[in-house]
């Protein structure tokens, strides 16, 4: 592969801010649901969520305005510096205030507007175009392994250990404070810096940076998806498992795990770490799967397995099942990811694609805020109600597989 130094650089950087990231991420909502206010933080993450539309549009404009390298080194540094400054507060008065804790969400939340889009066009940008699949995958793989660390570490983080383990002995590690979890976090972005900072690269697209006015720039995105309408809709339906894992994540799971399940936060971090297994096989067995069936055909395949592991969710009450249901998501859903982005970057130019991508991102945000502010209703918070919800989200993939096996002949496989 062309810059093969810069790219492991980089797949470093973002699996170590990456895990602490997933940590903090999981904390948050597994500590409103353990104070009973779930519904409380699904309002909360309902307007960050609608709040990031805009600023989603602008990162759009920035990824394809400024040097992407020098982009990732500004938002670690700004991020990191937040999140060690709440974390400070944290230890000098021994807790943190809710406001506090929301200002991290959404600092991350944030964040990643930007960090994926930069990601995708710098990856894009430094690679041969025989070469996406494999390193879209490399993505997954990096990424969704920090993820299974991420998981496992919150297992512990978030719930402490107390136990006897075999050849090892009995083992005592106390829950850490949530402030603590974010120290660490704020550490890694420092860590990424360093790493980044040393990535040199020759970009094997070279092209004119846009130098236009912002409200000219954000016209160009929606130009270009107006002028291709069948990438408009590969790009916008085949980003329906992701959005319904995010809410899944971070609106849905922690209630039905305590309402309906009725267990506690090792299936929280366990599903995590499963979802992260599960993306981890996908990143390493999807390119050859493409090799036999077209990239268009697989994703229909896995919106309609999704569609089912979603609705025997809300049938099945059982822990073993929905681990199950778990790792086969998290595979539908890195699988899906490596084939959607590999299809765009071999249909959209690299001087628009942060544009473009930043109109997908929006209106991913605006139905993830549909969701979610559908599931912060009382009705979902009451006994089993939270079964329901899966039931919706069956019923959004199932539209998404239907659409695109309606459209499949017209995009170019």
């Amino acid at each position: 592969m062309k810059n093969p130094k810069a790219l492991a650089l980089l797949f470093a950087a973002n699996a170590i801010s990456g895990f602490a990231q997933g940590v903090s991420m999981l904390a948050i909502p597994w500590y409103f649901a353990q104070r009973g206010i779930s519904s409380q933080f699904n309002i909360i993450f309902a307007v960050i969520t609608f709040a990031t539309i805009f600023w989603g549009l602008f990162a759009g404009t920035l990824v394809d305005r400024f040097n992407r390298r020098g982009l990732f080194l500004s938002t670690n540094i700004v991020e990191g510096t937040l999140l060690l400054l709440v974390a400070g507060a944290g230890w000098l008065q021994g807790s943190l205030p809710l406001p506090l804790i929301v200002l991290v969400f959404t600092i991350t939340v944030f964040g990643y507007r930007m960090h994926y889009p930069n990601l995708y066009a710098f990856v894009q940008e430094i690679s041969l175009p025989k070469h996406y699949t494999r390193a879209t995958s490399y993505i997954e793989i990096v990424g969704q392994a920090s993820n299974v660390m991420a998981g496992a570490m919150a297992v512990v983080l978030l719930e402490g250990v107390d136990a006897h383990l075999p050849l090892i002995g009995h083992i005592t590690i106390e829950a850490w404070e949530i402030y603590e979890i974010f120290t660490l976090d704020g550490i890694t972005y420092f860590m990424s810096v360093f790493l980044i900072s040393f990535i040199r690269y020759i970009p094997d697209k070279v092209f004119k940076v846009d130098r236009s006015p912002l409200v000219s720039r954000l016209k160009t995105g929606f130009k270009f998806l107006k002028d291709h309408p069948t990438v408009f809709l590969f790009g916008f339906f085949t980003h329906s498992i992701f959005v319904i894992l995010l809410v899944s994540l971070f609106t849905v799971m922690p209630m039905y795990i305590t309402h309906f399940l009725k267990v506690g936060g090792e299936v929280f971090g366990g599903m995590e770490m499963l979802y992260g297994v599960g993306a981890l096989m996908a990143g390493i067995f999807i390119g050859r799967w493409t090799q036999r069936w077209p990239k268009v055909k697989v994703i229909i395949f896995f919106m309609f397995l999704t569609t089912l592991l979603l609705t025997m969710c809300a049938l099945i009450k059982s822990v073993p099942y929905y681990f199950t249901v778990g790792f086969l998501i998290g595979f539908a859903n890195a699988g899906t990811r490596i084939l959607r982005v590999s299809y765009l970057f071999d249909h959209i130019p690299n001087q628009v694609i942060g544009r473009v991508n930043s109109v997908f991102s929006v209106l991913n945000l605006i139905m993830r805020t549909s969701f979610i502010l559908v599931f912060s209703l009382a009705f979902f918070a009451q006994g089993e109600n939270i079964t329901y919800a899966y039931y919706v989200m069956a019923g959004y993939t199932l539209l998404s597989g239907v659409v695109l096996l309606r459209y499949y002949p017209k995009f170019r496989v």
